[in-house]
């Protein structure tokens, strides 16, 4: 998984994936708001780029990458409770949130 990492300027206490929208990537100013935000209320943050994109730097995903864009959320999840010991949430935008959501 590719993504940016947000660190709270204090102890790390809990932990968010946060996935882009099918238009979009990790990149998205949306997502550099939140994740900015919630790494000052104290969250450590990953901003992440599914698979798809990884895979194809512009356009929605094709057809049946669906399954495959859950699987990357799932490995930034393990990714990051292992860096940060608290609790671990996944969210994200228009399509990043519905397969977070899954």
């Amino acid at each position: 998984m590719r993504g940016v990492l947000h660190r709270p300027a204090g102890p790390a206490g809990d932990s968010v994936v946060l996935a882009h929208g099918a238009g979009g990537n990790s990149g998205a100013p949306l997502l550099v708001a939140l994740a900015s935000a919630l790494a000052a209320s104290g969250l450590t943050v990953l901003r992440c780029d599914l698979p798809f994109r990884q895979a194809r730097p512009s356009g929605p995903p094709p057809p049946g990458v669906a399954a495959h864009d859950r699987e990357g959320l799932r490995s930034a999840l393990l990714a990051v409770r292992q860096l940060v010991p608290g609790r671990a949430f996944l969210g994200g935008h228009s399509y990043g949130g519905r397969q977070a959501s899954l």
